[in-house]
């Protein structure tokens, strides 16, 4: 029987490196239950928007996504910026 679906092209995500500094940031935010991700744009090939939740995960809720897009040269230094963002907002905050 033939999927309803059809068939799924598979874009994946550019190839980054991420620095001590980044990896630091990220992982601060996981520990944190701060997730950000990158979504796809349904319709759009390489573009993609950043969406934020904060708190532990909750069925059924309303994600933050910005209002900017970003191709494949600005989606990984913008996601690292917002995980730094967070983390010197509540490291600061700690100290």
């Amino acid at each position: 029987m033939k999927s309803i679906y059809g068939r799924r092209k598979n874009f994946r995500m550019p190839q980054h490196n991420p620095s001590k500094e980044e990896m630091e940031w990220r992982n601060f935010c996981i520990r944190n239950n701060i997730r950000i991700s990158p979504i796809g744009i349904k319709g759009e090939e390489q573009k993609w928007q950043i969406s934020i939740c904060l708190g532990p995960y909750k069925r059924g809720e309303k994600q933050n996504i910005s209002p900017s897009i970003y191709d494949k040269y600005t989606i990984w230094p913008e996601y690292f910026r917002m995980c730094k963002y967070y983390y010197d907002k509540y490291v600061r905050k700690e100290i």
